[in-house]
C-alpha cells in the first residue's frame, strides 16, 4: 500500500514540512526522489506525482520550499513567494539542499541512488540543485525555468539531466532552451531536452486552468508521454552513483 506521512525538517531556523511517500510493502531501502512543487507551493496536486513514483519502487519526499504553513491563496501570492527564490539562487540552492539532505538521511532511502524531479518553479529548483554539485544520479525538469545567474562549470553536475518542455510555453519561452543547451555543453553535462509540439506550460498539472496568453494548459496525453520518458530515464540511471 502506498502511504504518505508528514516529514518535518529545517533550513536553519526555518521550519519546513514535506510529505514522505513510499510503498509500505518494501522491506529494504529504495532509490530516493526529491519532488519539488510548482509556484503554488506544496499542495494536493503534487500527491499523484509522488504516488506514481512510489508505485514504481521509489522513496519520495515532496519538498517544501516555502516553509511550514506557507500556502499561497492565489497565483499573485504564489508569484511573490516564488520570486524570492528565483531572484536569489543562492537561497534557492540552500533551501532545496535542506530537502535533499532530509531525503538522503531518511532510513528508507538508498542514498546511492538519488534523483530530483521538479515542475515549473520546481524544475528550476531541481536544476539549481544539480548545478550546485548535489550527488544526483539524475535530474528532471518538467517545464522548468532554464535560466540561471550561476551557470555550472565542468564537474559540477554529477548525473544526467532530462528537460521536458512544451513548444507553446510562454512562461518559459523556447529561447531559453539554446542558452541552457550551450551552458550544459560547455560544462560537459550529459543532458537531453524533449520538446512536445502539442503542449504548453503546466502540461502535467491536472489542476492547471487553461490560460492561452501564457501558453498554459493541462494535456493528459503529453503528461503520460512525459512520465513514460521520465521513468525510463530514472530506471537507466539508478546505478550511476
Amino acid at each position: 500500500m502506498i502511504v504518505r506521512v508528514p516529514l518535518a525538517y529545517r533550513h536553519g531556523n526555518i521550519e519546513l514540512e514535506g510529505i514522505f511517500i513510499h510503498d509500505d510493502a518494501l522491506d529494504t531501502s529504495a532509490p530516493g526522489v526529491l519532488l519539488i512543487h510548482e509556484f503554488m507551493g506544496l499542495g494536493k496536486y503534487m500527491i499523484p506525482h509522488g504516488e506514481r513514483l512510489a508505485r514504481q519502487g521509489y522513496a519520495v519526499l515532496l519538498c517544501d520550499m516555502y516553509g511550514k504553513g506557507i500556502k499561497p491563496k492565489d497565483s499573485q501570492e504564489a508569484s511573490l513567494q516564488a520570486r524570492i527564490y528565483r531572484e536569489n539562487r543562492v537561497l534557492m540552492r540552500s533551501r532545496v539542499r535542506a530537502g535533499f539532505d532530509a531525503l538522503q538521511n531518511h532510513p528508507m532511502t538508498d542514498r546511492t541512488k538519488l534523483f530530483a524531479v521538479g515542475f515549473s518553479f520546481g524544475g528550476c529548483t531541481a536544476l539549481e540543485l544539480a548545478r550546485s554539485g548535489a550527488n544526483l544520479a539524475g535530474t528532471v525538469s518538467f517545464y522548468g525555468y532554464l535560466n540561471t545567474l550561476m551557470p555550472c562549470r565542468p564537474g559540477n553536475v554529477k548525473g544526467r539531466i532530462l528537460v521536458l518542455h512544451g513548444a507553446h510555453d510562454r512562461v518559459v519561452p523556447m529561447d531559453e532552451i539554446p542558452v541552457f543547451e550551450n551552458e550544459m555543453r560547455k560544462a560537459g553535462v550529459d543532458f537531453h531536452v524533449v520538446v512536445f509540439d502539442e503542449a504548453g506550460h503546466g502540461f502535467a498539472n491536472a489542476t492547471q486552468e487553461n490560460n492561452m496568453p501564457t501558453g498554459s494548459w493541462y494535456c493528459e496525453k503529453t503528461s503520460e508521454r512525459a512520465w513514460a520518458t521520465v521513468l525510463e530515464f530514472m530506471t537507466k540511471n539508478r546505478g550511476r552513483n
